[in-house]
């Protein structure tokens, strides 16, 4: 898999950070909504609640990344 280095400032990670937790948040949402049958906002349009976990899971290893690589900066 190719990798990429990205030099942004620390206000545009911030953005980046921000847009990736809405994101986390709406697949989060989803498989509660899958798991309870209730939502309190707005849900993802996934397959089933494993793709649900499944993308949550990723866009948190996401968060976690980016976040460990600013705090070594």
């Amino acid at each position: 898999m190719k990798k990429f280095a990205v030099s942004l400032d620390e206000r545009d990670w911030g953005q980046i950070l921000d847009g990736l937790r809405c994101r986390l948040e709406a697949y989060e949402e989803t498989v509660r909504y899958y798991e309870s049958g209730h939502a309190e906002s707005e849900i993802a349009e996934v397959r089933g609640v494993d793709e649900a976990q499944e993308l949550a899971d990723r866009y948190r290893g996401i968060i976690k990344k980016i976040q460990q690589a600013l705090r070594r900066e």
